[in-house]
């Protein structure tokens, strides 16, 4: 009870001193674009290679690890903050990987999973687009953002492709859903999330389309005297949203019967 009261405490404590989502302090901003460079060079590297095999997954499962980056002295880390970073990977039976891009370049993100409360396209450009996403996040709290994203395509073969998402926008909502909701203020920011990439790869495979997201997002730090029971709560949770993405992509695109 004392661990959990210490929680609370902190949530309290941390929307008042919290770094704005959108103003991070210099060392944090600075640690959040080494991180994201060091992710993005081995992304561009595994861009024209083959996704792993895996037999559970060409049996339905999805797959879902922790990625840690790590740099010449050691694992990454970004200062006063904290990095989920998790990737999965599921097989989309029947799908054809040139009607998976056309449908993602036309189509607002998919509504169907439970933590994203509305989607629609702002602009379209070939290979490029431009999306609003109104998101629910619950752990020890529930919250609502409403964010954008630049989205784009690259076809690296008739068999692979790749996407990447970058949140220019993320703005906390107060009283979601009631009459006073409104946007909250960058002094009133809890530092549930800062910031948010992701990086998908797409490749025709016999019996269908296989996928992998990878998924960044930067929040305040936990602090230590709570970190093993937050620690794991937030892990936990981070998890089940990848599985929950993919399952419903592998839903929203698998062919009829397959």
């Amino acid at each position: 009870m004392q661990k959990l009261l210490s929680i609370v405490a902190w949530v309290g404590v941390a929307s008042a001193v919290g770094i704005s989502g959108q103003a991070l302090r210099s060392p944090t901003a600075a640690g959040w674009q080494v991180y994201v460079a060091a992710t993005e060079a081995r992304v561009a590297r595994d861009a024209g290679q083959a996704l792993p095999r895996n037999a559970a997954v060409g049996r339905g499962q999805v797959l879902v690890e922790r990625v840690q980056m790590t740099g010449p002295s050691g694992e990454l880390e970004v200062p006063d903050a904290s990095v989920n970073h998790w990737r999965g990977l599921v097989l989309v039976p029947g799908a054809k990987i040139g009607d998976v891009l056309s449908r993602l370049e036309r189509e607002p993100p998919d509504t169907r999973q439970e933590d994203v409360l509305s989607s629609a396209i702002l602009e379209h450009r070939p290979g490029w687009l431009r999306v609003s996403v109104r998101v629910q996040r619950s752990l020890i709290l529930s919250a609502v953002f409403a964010t954008e994203h630049e989205v784009t395509f690259q076809r690296q073969s008739e068999t692979r492709a790749s996407s990447r998402s970058t949140a220019t926008r993320i703005v906390e909502i107060a009283d979601a859903g009631t009459p006073r909701e409104r946007e909250k203020r960058p002094d009133e920011d809890r530092g549930l999330l800062w910031r948010w990439n992701a990086y998908w790869r797409y490749e025709q495979v016999e019996g269908g389309v296989l996928v992998e997201c990878e998924s960044v997002t930067l929040s305040r730090s936990v602090p230590l005297v709570i970190r093993p029971i937050a620690g794991p709560l937030v892990n936990h949770v981070a998890r089940e949203s990848m599985d929950r993405t993919l399952v419903t992509f592998r839903d929203r695109f698998r062919a009829p019967g397959s």
